[in-house]
């Protein structure tokens, strides 16, 4: 029984699926969150991240219909220990947010200016000139969270989830190209 016999379709079918779902969430809660707030309790995480996952689970789908040999499960299995890093520096990342929705990467003067996708459409110079006078008198920390974005803290606990959600996927691929490698069978004779 060669390995594409051990490694069933419907296995990395399953996978792929899950991933494509939890891709596709993570994706639109960042996107949700950003809208809301763009600089604070984020790091834009589920975009870079999602470039990676949305690899992951296209290779995935690949292997289930077209290669099925060792080679290409191998190479899948490369992405999937990335995808299961980038889940936790996802859980990382979404754990600090939630513990503090003001926090910012972007230094004082640009976690001042930059808020609500809604404060660039609405009167944008009166913040600027707010954080300018900030700035030049020396206490742009003031204003570093004009507003803590609570609205931001249901997306990324479901955001904290999906990564969750992504990690375990991951660990079920690794397990069974595991078992496949070692000749465990899914239910063959």
């Amino acid at each position: 029984m060669g390995f594409a016999e051990r490694f069933p379709r419907w296995t990395s079918a399953v996978v792929g699926i899950v991933q494509l779902i939890l891709t596709a969430a993570i994706v639109g809660l960042e996107i949700g969150s950003a809208y809301i707030d763009l600089a604070h309790g984020t790091i834009w995480v589920g975009f870079w991240a999602g470039l990676i996952f949305i690899k992951t689970l296209l290779m995935m789908l690949f292997i289930t219909c077209c290669c099925r040999g060792r080679c290409c499960a191998t190479y899948v299995l490369i992405w999937t220990i990335f995808s299961g890093i980038l889940a936790c520096v996802m859980i990382y990342f979404d754990r600090i947010f939630i513990n503090d929705l003001c926090k910012c990467y972007l230094g004082d003067q640009l976690c001042c200016a930059v808020r609500s996708v809604q404060s660039f459409r609405s009167n944008y110079t009166a913040i600027l000139e707010e954080c300018g006078q900030a700035i030049a008198i020396g206490n742009s920390g003031d204003f570093r969270c004009p507003s803590i974005p609570y609205d931001k803290l249901k997306l990324i606990q479901a955001q904290l989830g999906c990564a969750v959600g992504m990690l375990i996927s991951c660990a079920v691929y690794i397990v069974i190209y595991v078992f496949a490698c070692l000749g465990i069978c899914f239910g063959h004779d």
